[in-house]
């Protein structure tokens, strides 16, 4: 133990370091294609249709694995590679046969859902039906591709090999933007899930042929099996909780939009800039999230743990977590003042220079100025998820979403009668209060 906790935490120091300069890049990037629609598109009617529905293809990837799959394998793979690299192939192949087989259909059901769901609430904006049905369905491969990609980037993030990931992120931001840039003329709005399509094609294909070397598993020893393993069983079981917690966490910002489309037009785009503001200090934190799940899943595992060595792991992870927290405080406190300070600047400065009016960037800049108020729990409560997730405590993950899906729509309903689009803001903002009460009461009451 003594050996093994100092050299944990240089490693965990060193890919910190390493990796979220170049996160940063990546993030910097998908900030970016936001800033261009609005300079490039505005906020018409249209754009609300585009932005309600890739809402709801982020809705299916964290559904399908973001916040669900990926969740479940990092921690699942730690445990099988510490019996052994063949271990961990049988891990990595079982699961990812049942992944494939059953993840492409389920998505399909529930794009079908969604949209005929939503068809009561947001019609098409007056594009024709082959437009309508093509965005629609654009969306639908976005969603299957990037939520593959989002499994191979947890095996690389297993196997501590986050290079690669981080990397084709910051390029596949230049490949969506010129991809639009030169769609755009013919293809109009259609450009927009095309050139999402292509971008995570892009990743996917890059992390595949890294994940098949870091395993040593050839290509042609790849096979999809109906057969039920230890690894699927325990997957799939932990997954449907995950997914709970997904469809809680996840339907939040799709009732947000729905709401808001209520208050007429250009309604879901100005949610939508804002929360894209909002992503900023997200992405300053969540870079390093998934280097502390692989360090923290690694502690937790029982295979590295031995008899007297349990309670030592478990104090060694409080440890580390509660120290993410300082250092969490430390440097985004006064970020996250300035930025709240700056928030017409910064608008203007990215929003200001094409379609979207100066009324529209001033409403901007008031969406923001909420969500940021509830900013600062939000992100000690995403650290702290993680640790539990290392801990494989899903129940608690789901609890915390559930309480977040039933309050958001009363308060939202109850804030929009006295402050309209805004009360959808503070509604979002206030309730991050009561969530990061709950997560961290559950962790640190854990022994």
């Amino acid at each position: 133990m003594s050996t093994h906790a100092p050299h944990s935490q240089a490693s965990l120091l060193k890919n910190v370091l390493v990796i979220t300069p170049l996160s940063l890049i990546g993030r910097a990037g998908t900030l970016l294609i936001y800033v261009v629609l609005a300079n490039w598109f505005g906020d018409p009617a249209e754009m609300d249709f585009i932005y309600y529905y890739w809402g709801i293809a982020v809705f299916l990837i964290d559904l399908l694995s973001a916040a669900s799959a990926y969740s479940v394998l990092v921690p699942l793979l730690a445990e099988a590679r510490a019996k052994g690299e063949t271990e961990a192939q049988r891990c990595v192949q079982s699961v990812f046969s049942q992944y494939i087989i059953l993840m492409p259909g389920l998505c399909c059901l529930l794009v079908f859902l969604s949209w005929t769901v939503s068809q009561l609430f947001l019609p098409s904006a007056g594009l024709s039906p082959s437009t309508t049905i093509g965005i629609v369905c654009g969306f639908l491969c976005f969603a299957i591709i990037a939520a593959v990609r989002w499994m191979l980037k947890a095996i690389l993030d297993t196997y501590q090999a986050f290079h690669l990931p981080v990397i084709v992120q910051g390029l596949r931001a230049i490949l969506v933007i010129g991809v639009i840039y030169l769609c755009k003329p013919f293809l109009s709005w259609f450009s927009i899930p095309l050139a999402l399509i292509i971008g995570e094609l892009f990743q996917l294909l890059l992390l595949f042929c890294r994940c098949c070397t870091v395993l040593n598993l050839p290509v042609l020893r790849l096979k999809l099996s109906w057969q039920i393993t230890p690894y699927t069983t325990q997957f799939l079981r932990q997954c449907l909780l995950m997914m709970g917690a997904a469809i809680s966490d996840g339907l939040n910002p799709v009732v947000d939009r729905g709401m808001a489309s209520a208050l007429g037009t250009s309604s879901v785009s100005k949610l939508d800039y804002a929360l894209r503001l909002c992503a900023i200090p997200e992405t300053l934190t969540g870079v390093t999230l998934p280097v502390l799940l692989s360090h923290w899943a690694t502690i937790s595992s029982p295979d590295s743990q031995s008899g007297n060595d349990l309670t030592a792991n478990g104090t060694q992870l409080q440890r580390s977590v509660w120290q993410s927290v300082v250092v969490l405080l430390i440097l985004m406190i006064p970020f996250l003042i300035s930025f709240y300070l700056f928030r017409v600047d910064i608008v203007t400065l990215l929003y200001g220079h094409g379609e979207l009016s100066e009324a529209g960037q001033s409403h901007i800049a008031s969406l923001l100025g909420i969500y940021l108020l509830g900013m600062l729990p939000r992100l000690i409560s995403r650290l702290l998820i993680r640790a539990h997730l290392a801990r494989q405590a899903h129940p608690t993950v789901v609890t915390a979403t559930l309480i977040r899906l039933i309050l958001n729509p009363f308060l939202n309903w109850f804030f929009m009668q006295y402050w309209g689009l805004e009360g959808i803001a503070w509604s979002t903002a206030l309730l991050s209060y009561p969530i990061l009460v709950y997560i961290a009461f559950m962790f640190w009451r854990r022994r």
